[in-house]
């Protein structure tokens, strides 16, 4: 498989253009139909795993 091919680049649908632009470019793996592109984490799971992380630490030093 080339470069080319790993790298292709989603065709945008007619009039998505124009809601799109200034985001950035969305990849498509054609092997497995997998695409990439920049994502956001919400703040609920940045939340959830903060407080896991904080629930663990205090558990290690309660129960050690």
């Amino acid at each position: 498989m080339t470069e080319s091919e790993k790298n292709a680049k989603i065709q945008p649908k007619k009039g998505e253009e124009s809601s799109h632009a200034g985001r950035e470019e969305v990849y498509l793996y054609k092997d497995s139909g997998i695409q990439e592109r920049h994502g956001k984490i919400p703040i609920w799971l940045q939340l959830v795993t903060y407080g896991l992380l904080i629930w663990g630490v205090y558990y290690t030093i309660k129960y050690w």
